[in-house]
């Protein structure tokens, strides 16, 4: 599994403010700190954040590529099934539009279980946004339950 995730590439994105305003749109979100340069300052930020809301959006190919370039690549054939069960988000700063972000996926926990459906492996796969410095910013810790039996 440890070589799985090797397989799938740290990315880099950057999220242009026009991205932002067309999700806000698409999602019925007025809050003026996502739209407006003045407004995001006057809340104290130097610049537009994203919504917390769309850091989903944002790590999603990671997600991807663990089912393709990773695990569907290496031991898709094992594989019978995924359930995804929880995600669980953390934000230890604000991110924003037009600021380089490095996106690292990870394994943090693996184990077999067996259930009335049959054997599964149960592995969190932390989705990690590093600011540029490397400095962890934000993580969703998902937990898939892998199907083999």
């Amino acid at each position: 599994m440890e070589e799985s995730i090797s397989r799938v590439p740290a990315k880099e994105v950057v999220v242009p403010f026009s991205r932002i305003q067309e999700f806000c749109e698409i999602i019925g979100e007025r809050n003026a700190a996502y739209s407006d340069p003045e407004a995001a300052r006057r809340f104290g930020l130097k610049k537009i954040p994203l919504p917390e809301s769309y850091l989903l959006t944002m790590i999603a190919p990671l997600s991807h590529d663990l089912f393709t370039t990773g695990i569907g690549h290496l031991v898709g054939d094992l594989i019978k099934g995924i359930i995804h069960t929880s995600s669980v988000i953390e934000f230890y700063e604000p991110l924003h539009c037009d600021t380089p972000y490095h996106l690292k996926l990870g394994l943090s926990r693996l184990a077999r279980k067996r259930g009335k459906m049959g054997e599964y492996l149960v592995g969190t796969f932390p989705h990690k946004v590093l600011d540029a410095e490397g400095k962890l910013v934000a993580m969703d810790s998902h937990v898939f339950f892998l199907r083999t039996i």
